[in-house]
């Protein structure tokens, strides 16, 4: 069903073919180089990225963007997967994406109604096999977007979307021993069918608007109502019961972003972002192997603040630019105890801190092509001294070099 409706818009788009304004955008990014990841020996790695947004002009009021991007990243990450940090090999990512834009030209107001289809895949080792992987997921996403042009180009938003996240491959997996010790579950709440298959909407209202004659901020706030049809809540006694589980994740963020001209060719940018997330969820955690109840296992607060600076010499539409980010985050598990390197639990909450600093260079060499540089390193603290099954204390660094296409 929802395949033939993104089939059927595709072709709709198609049949406009001989009377629009076509506007293709896109570009390819390739980069290699030497990656370390918690102490590990430097290993080859390297990430690539494209993507192609043939944008559709149909009259003076509709506007079709369909867009699809394939991002591969070889250099390993540690993901957030529900609460748990897990560590990736490799990661494979595909999008297609539609949106329309309706508007009147008289009018301020603009509409934007989307859909949008991703898979992501993941690969926790290098002998594993595309497509197979515990935390592969597929995601749909259909919703619409309200704007209200103010002074011109900032604007108004609010956006209300529908979205369908699913696990396929997780139940065939998860009996694996990552989750049995000793013939028992680690984690009761994560045993069943599909129990990691979630469905839910997500609200969303920004915008952004000029601070004097040189700064602009932009701020949104957000939130994510999401339902584990499949995932009863644990009890007491470490039960299932017969309720299922439901998360609300409330996220607010701010940025200011300050440039600065010191002639025609020689500019500077100057920012700053700032974020809170706070997830509440009935769903409780039971340890099987020590007998431990953990109520409000997935609550948690998780700030973020992430300078940056970037200075640009060159004409506009072809400069060299270099930027420096510093980025932390810090993550409170609010009910959520540390363990020791046993896994005995002590007191106080799980606390996971981590740091990014990231220098990039992209320097024009021809019309549509720019040669790249980036370094990165991320290192990341807890209190959580038992990690036999997750991650979250590493360090990684890597450095990165390689070619941009732009058409």
């Amino acid at each position: 069903m929802r395949h033939s409706f993104l089939s059927a818009i595709l072709v709709l788009s198609a049949s406009f073919a001989g009377a629009v304004e076509w506007t293709p955008v896109g570009g390819i990014t390739v980069l290699g180089g030497m990656q370390s990841f918690a102490g590990e020996r430097g290993s080859l790695s390297g990430n690539a990225d494209a993507s192609f947004a043939p944008a559709m002009r149909l009259d003076d009021r509709l506007s079709l963007l369909p867009s699809v991007r394939a991002e591969y990243e070889g250099t390993r990450r540690v993901n957030d997967v529900l609460g748990t940090a897990t560590s990736a090999q490799e990661r494979f990512e595909s999008r297609l994406a539609i949106r329309a834009v309706w508007s009147q030209p008289s009018s301020r107001w603009r509409f934007k109604p989307a859909v949008a289809y991703a898979r992501e895949m993941l690969k926790e080792t290098k002998d594993e096999t595309w497509g197979l992987g515990l935390y592969d997921q597929v995601r749909w996403t259909a919703g619409a977007e309200a704007e209200l042009m103010t002074v011109a180009p900032h604007s108004l938003r609010l956006a209300v979307d529908w979205f369908q996240v699913a696990y396929p491959n997780y139940t065939t997996l998860e009996s694996q021993a990552v989750f049995q010790f000793s013939g028992q579950s680690l984690a009761r709440e994560l045993v069943g069918d599909r129990v990691l298959d979630r469905t839910g909407w997500q609200f969303r209202v920004g915008g952004d608007a000029s601070l004097g004659s040189r700064a602009v901020a932009e701020g949104s706030l957000l939130g994510v109502w999401s339902r584990f049809p499949s995932q009863p809540l644990v009890d007491e006694g470490g039960q299932l019961s017969g309720r299922t589980r439901q998360d609300f994740l409330t996220s607010a963020a701010f940025a200011l972003r300050m440039p600065h001209d010191w002639n025609a060719d020689l500019r500077a940018r100057a920012g700053l972002e700032l974020g809170v997330n706070a997830n509440t969820s009935d769903q409780n955690g039971y340890d099987a192997t020590r007998g431990r109840f953990l109520a409000g296992f997935y609550d948690y607060v998780e700030w973020r603040v992430a300078p940056s600076a970037s200075v640009v010499i060159g004409p506009p539409r072809r400069p060299v630019t270099a930027q420096l980010k510093l980025g932390r985050r810090q993550r409170h598990y609010t009910r959520r105890p540390p363990q020791g390197e046993t896994g005995a639990y002590g007191s106080g909450s799980l606390t996971t801190i981590e740091w990014t600093f990231g220098a990039s260079l992209d320097y024009p060499m021809a019309r549509r092509l720019s040669l790249l540089f980036s370094v990165e390193r991320v290192s990341a603290s807890s209190n959580q001294r038992y990690q036999r099954y997750y991650r979250y204390a590493y360090e990684a660094a890597t450095a990165l070099a390689g070619l941009r296409w732009d058409w």
